[in-house]
C-alpha cells in the first residue's frame, strides 16, 4: 500500500504541481509548431514510455552514485547515456510494431526521444526522491511524463482558441503564446504554495 501511496503522491506532483512546462519551464525543440492532437499524444506517449523505462536503470545508477560520492559528477553522462539507449530501442520497435505512426512522427522522433524533458526528468527525480524507494523515482518519472502530454495539448488549445480571436499584429502567433502561457504557469505555479519572506 505505501508502494502505491507514494507512487500515486509522485505522479501528482510531477504532473500537477511541478510540471516540466509550466513551472520547470523546460520544453523540446519545435514544441511551438502546429501539431494535431493525435501527433501530441504519440510524442507524449513516447515521452512517457522512454521516460518510465529509463527510470528503471536509472534509479539503479543513481543508488550507485549516491553511495560513492567520487561518481556523483558521473550522473549526468550516465544518464543521458541510459536515455539514449532506451531511445534507440523504443526508435526501432515503434519502426517494427507501429510503421503508420512511425511515419507521422518519423523526422521529429529524434527530438522528442532524447532531449531536456526526458533527461530532466532523470535528473531530478534523482535529486528529489528517496533513493530507498523505486515507486517514488518510477512515480515522478511516469507523471512527467504525462504532465508534459497535458502541457501540449493544453498550447494545442490555447492555439485554436487563439486562431479565433483578433490579436493585434505585433502579438500574433508565438508572442501571445507566451503570454498566455505564462498566465497559466502562474496559475499553476501558485499551487506550490510559495511562502513570501518574512
Amino acid at each position: 500500500m505505501i508502494f502505491l501511496t507514494e507512487l500515486f503522491a509522485a505522479f501528482l506532483s510531477a504532473m500537477m504541481v511541478e510540471n516540466l512546462l509550466f513551472a520547470r519551464a523546460i520544453d523540446i525543440p519545435g514544441l511551438y509548431e502546429k501539431r494535431t492532437p493525435g501527433q501530441i499524444f504519440t510524442i507524449g506517449a513516447v515521452l512517457t514510455v522512454i521516460n518510465c523505462i529509463s527510470s528503471i536503470p536509472a534509479y539503479l545508477a543513481s543508488g550507485i552514485f549516491r553511495s560513492h560520492a567520487a561518481f556523483v559528477p558521473f550522473m549526468t553522462l550516465s544518464f543521458l547515456l541510459i536515455n539514449g539507449i532506451v531511445f534507440i530501442l523504443c526508435y526501432f520497435a515503434m519502426q517494427r510494431l507501429m510503421p503508420e505512426r512511425f511515419a507521422s512522427i518519423q523526422k521529429f522522433l529524434p527530438f522528442y526521444g532524447v532531449n531536456c524533458v526526458t533527461l530532466g526528468t532523470l535528473l531530478i527525480a534523482a535529486r528529489m526522491s528517496n533513493s530507498s524507494h523505486f515507486s517514488s523515482f518510477f512515480g515522478y518519472c511516469l507523471g512527467a511524463g504525462v504532465g508534459f502530454t497535458c502541457a501540449m495539448l493544453v498550447l494545442w488549445s490555447i492555439r485554436q482558441k487563439l486562431a479565433l480571436t483578433h490579436t493585434p499584429k505585433t502579438f500574433r502567433g508565438l508572442p501571445i503564446t507566451f503570454i498566455y502561457l505564462g498566465i497559466v504557469s502562474l496559475a499553476l505555479f501558485g499551487l506550490l504554495g510559495n511562502q513570501l519572506p518574512s
